[in-house]
């Protein structure tokens, strides 16, 4: 899980103070209310600057990443990116062809994680909208095939 936070300069804070030193109160409220909009303006950011790399579904991108928004008490802003399970299967990314490849003539299946560079999965095949792989020259075993997590190209 990679963690990254938005800070503060105090010179900054102590500025912001002395402009509102007839509302005391209200400095703490305008500072988590600037840190939560920075926040969030990262968390749009980053989901679109890996939808532009990479061919992720959005709804993947959206769940891996949250935010911890400040408050006039906390002044704590946080930007999270986790992963779910150890890695996403290729599903989560372009592949094709798009329908079942099961009992029907050999067709590959080609994977695209990175825009622009789609590469071929041998002895693979779709099947209720997930790649497989046969890892032996027999129907069985097989192997849901896997791509890297949000986090894992997102830094």
């Amino acid at each position: 899980m990679a963690d990254n936070y938005v800070r503060l300069d105090e010179s900054a804070v102590k500025k912001l103070t002395s402009y509102l030193e007839g509302m005391p109160k209200q400095a703490p409220v305008a500072i988590a209310r600037a840190m939560n909009r920075a926040i969030d303006s990262t968390k749009t950011e980053a989901s679109r600057i890996l939808k532009e790399n990479y061919t992720i579904k959005a709804s993947s991108v959206k769940q891996s990443l949250s935010v911890k928004k400040a408050s006039k008490n906390e002044l704590v802003a946080q930007f999270l990116s986790s992963a779910n399970s150890a890695s996403l299967s290729m599903a989560h990314y372009k592949f094709s062809p798009n329908k079942e490849t099961t009992g029907k003539a050999f067709k590959p299946v080609t994977v695209e994680i990175k825009k622009g560079s789609p590469f071929e999965v041998k002895n693979g095949f779709v099947w209720n909208g997930t790649v497989f792989r046969r890892t032996g020259k027999n129907r069985l075993p097989i192997e849901v095939k896997t791509g890297p997590t949000v986090p894992l190209v997102f830094f």
